[in-house]
């Protein structure tokens, strides 16, 4: 079976777009699907708490309406449609919304929420698709429609006044999918334009009235994308773009980059990383402990998934970012605009509203809240909720409506106090006590922890064990002792001093963390590929046959750089551009690998396969051999649909004890990878291939009147001590003084 290792996590890769209309889906026109559900406004006046929300219209749960703004109040604006929304507070502390609409922007007084007041609105193009966002007293707003830039001047907003400054278009430039600020430098940047291959263009508004083109990163279409500083590691300052991405060269290569983007004029791509069951990579916003990125796909439910699916994606080496699981709101509609706040996931989701998550678990968000502003259907429609604003001071959220406007509402669920945290858990632990175990606890504001406890279960169930408190945020304690025909199990439990409880796993004890209890790990071989020791390549393939090598493409299915961080791997194809596995099989076989010693041997390696770009009907198969080749037997398989042939790499480890009665020291492994029919894509990559011996040896008795071993202190250790005149105080000799101290030792006994 294989066991994929829980401690070397690794990015899975991304299916291909697949097209629902008659034509291909292409950058620009992804949303044309969206046309086909358009549906007309919902009319209706405004509404107010007190007034006419009691009729049950929309369904929530832990939230309520403060206001509704249909589209027909938009009066002076094409307001036929909604679309993106986003906020303003102003030097007085007085709070707008920025609606989009069919044909350009309201701006909404929502300071009392209870009683909205469109103050403004400025024209723009018609188009479904607006956007905006801002910084310093100006909003700057883009559209599908045309009139590039829309630089709106708000400073005289608490007066009623919002002032178009320019629409401002240069060098060709004219529409815009997407725009893009980074509030803390001040920096504003396009995706989804007509010019630059639609990616990632900075605009220089040193003049905040005339932007400027100055660079960017246009290796590809972006649809969208959030800029911050770096704030940890060797990034530490950089500007870093986390661009949802993916089509270029008239082929969608739908994923995740994260692009340097600190000098605009040199942008550095730092990685690339697809996921499973991809569709389209549509928005993403981080963690505020920019751990993690919540990433929206916009067609991949009702195709790829059955329900409302976003990725979690761990991105605290943004050079090496990888999958870590998905989560859900349990409906079926598309996931499409989220935010991160204090904590919580704002998430706009088309026809099931807005999802509220509580993620102060950033890797375990828990949905606690929803507002489902299009009521009768969930199912996975471009209708409902385009988008959300959660960030005015006051707690007030806007949500922007296709159909029915513009609605304010409150956040009411209480949010979880506290929450326990994954640190650096063990892959072994000791059996003298020796390892260290931590825990994080993350909590709120006003939320005092009593007490966190290991809960260990070293064959007698699972016992307490108190945890010390390292004011940092961790709480830790030693292992306890366990024997080394146990497996060591353990989860951890906190309560505050309001009772509350918590637990990690979630759902301890019903699962739990395990690890192998171990003495020693001794290295015998590992194969970084940085020499060549003696790897043979076979096979029938016209194309794409391994080889040694750094990697060199990084793009449709490739990897973008070796598993073990030294440089060189054996890899497929290894060149860029579209070419691959093609016209058959190719073999890597090693050469004989020492699976004896005293111990378990274990054989590892790190494997990326890719099969999930155009038609997934292609297996990996790695085989092994206890007798230098002469016979094989399968050690693993990877088939169409598995997860693992999304790319990315893979850590697998395997007992050889559990798959030879003796293992030999002529242990060879293979790996097969083949095309064998049309029009799919495969690459694979191998690195890392290493074996080990693990070993366990109880510790010493720990009773030391017992000298002959059998865990009593009696007349045998007596007799014992003067048949073999035991140099008890280690003084070079036996003597009085042995017996002595050997009758102290007697006279306490064994516990």
């Amino acid at each position: 079976m294989r066991t994929p290792s829980t401690r070397h996590p690794a990015p899975i890769a991304a299916a291909v777009l697949a097209a629902t209309l008659t034509t291909a889906v292409h950058a620009h026109d992804d949303d044309a699907r969206k046309l086909l559900d358009k549906q007309a406004m919902v009319p209706g006046p405004v509404v107010r708490l007190g007034e006419q929300i009691t009729t049950g219209l929309f369904d929530a749960q832990g939230m309520t309406l403060l206001a509704q703004i249909p589209l027909n109040n938009f009066t002076g604006v094409n307001s036929s449609f909604g679309n993106d929304c986003w906020g303003y507070t102003s030097p007085s502390g007085r709070e707008y919304v920025i609606m989009g609409l069919y044909g350009g922007y309201a701006f909404v007084d929502v300071t009392n929420p209870t009683n909205p007041v469109i103050v403004d609105t400025v024209t723009g193009p018609l188009s479904d698709w607006h956007d905006v966002k801002v910084l310093g007293n100006y909003a700057y707003g883009v559209s599908e429609g045309g009139s590039g830039v829309q630089v709106m001047d708000m400073s005289d907003i608490d007066n009623g006044n919002v002032t178009l400054v320019r629409n401002w278009t240069s060098g060709g430039y004219s529409t815009t999918h997407n725009i893009v600020a980074n509030e803390e430098t001040g920096s504003l940047w396009v995706v989804g334009a007509n010019i630059g291959n639609g990616g990632l263009i900075h605009l220089d508004i040193s003049n905040p009235e005339l932007p400027q083109l100055d660079g960017g990163w246009t290796d590809m279409y972006v649809h969208d994308a959030q800029v911050v500083v770096w704030d940890s590691g060797p990034l530490a300052g950089r500007e870093i773009a986390f661009c949802a991405s993916g089509f270029s060269g008239g082929f969608s290569q739908t994923g995740l980059r994260i692009v340097d983007v600190t000098n605009p004029n040199a942008p550095v791509l730092l990685s690339t990383l697809y996921y499973p069951a991809s569709g389209y990579s549509h928005q993403l916003w981080i963690s505020e402990d920019q751990r993690y990125l919540y990433l929206n796909d916009e067609l991949d439910e009702g195709s790829t998934v059955s329900l409302t699916t976003t990725r979690l994606i761990n991105i605290e080496d943004p050079e090496n970012p990888f999958f870590v699981k998905t989560f859900t709101s349990g409906s079926t509609s598309i996931d499409h605009n989220l935010y991160v706040k204090d904590s919580v996931i704002y998430q706009a989701n088309y026809r099931s509203g807005l999802r509220v998550f509580d993620a102060i678990n950033p890797a375990d968000p828990v949905q606690i809240a929803y507002f489902d502003t299009y009521p009768g259907s969930d199912s996975a429609n471009f209708n409902g909720a385009w988008s959300n604003y959660p960030f005015f001071e006051s707690g007030t959220i806007a949500i922007s409506d296709i159909e029915r406007g513009l609605f304010l509402v409150r956040l009411d669920a209480p949010l979880i106090p506290f929450a326990l945290m994954e640190t650096n858990l063990p892959d072994t632990i000791a059996p003298d006590s020796t390892d260290t175990l931590s825990v994080e606890v993350a909590q709120r504001d006003g939320t005092t922890i009593s007490n966190v406890q290991l809960m260990a279960d070293t064959g007698a169930g699972f016992q307490p064990y108190p945890m010390t408190d390292n004011t940092d945020g961790t709480w830790s304690t030693n292992a306890p002792a366990v024997s080394c025909d146990e497996t060591f199990r353990y989860y951890f439990i906190a309560t505050d001093t309001n009772s509350n409880t918590n637990t990690l796993p979630s759902d301890a004890p019903s699962s739990f963390y395990e690890a192998p209890v171990v003495s020693s790990i001794e290295l015998v071989s590992n194969d970084n590929f940085e020499t060549n020791t003696g790897w043979s390549v076979s096979g029938t393939v016209t194309d794409g046959a391994w080889e040694r090598g750094i990697p060199a493409a990084g793009d449709r299915g490739d990897p973008n750089a070796d598993f073990d961080g030294s440089g060189r791997c054996y890899l497929t194809d290894n060149e860029a551009g579209n070419s691959d596995v093609d016209g058959g099989t190719t073999i890597l076989t090693s050469p004989a690998l020492d699976g004896t010693g005293i111990g378990t041997p274990v054989l590892s390696y790190a494997l990326w396969y890719s099969n999930n770009i155009g038609v997934a009907d292609d297996t990996m198969f790695v085989d092994i051999s206890n007798n230098n080749g002469s016979t094989w037997q399968s050690l693993d398989t990877i088939g169409p649909g598995d997860p693992a042939a999304g790319g990315g790499w893979n850590l697998y480890e395997f007992d050889l004890t559990q798959i030879f009665t003796s293992p030999s020291d002529q242990v060879r492994i293979r790996f097969r990878a083949g095309d064998t029919g049309e029009g799919s894509v495969v690459e694979a990559a191998v690195d890392a291939v290493s074996i080990t011996l693990t070993t366990c040896e109880d510790p010493a008795p720990t009773c030391p009147a017992d000298l002959n071993g059998d865990t009593n202190a009696d007349f045998f250790d007596v007799s014992f001590l003067l048949q073999n005149e035991v140099d008890i105080n280690n003084d070079g000799g036996f003597d009085f003084f042995d017996i002595s101290s050997f009758l102290q030792d007697l006279s306490v006994g064994c516990p």
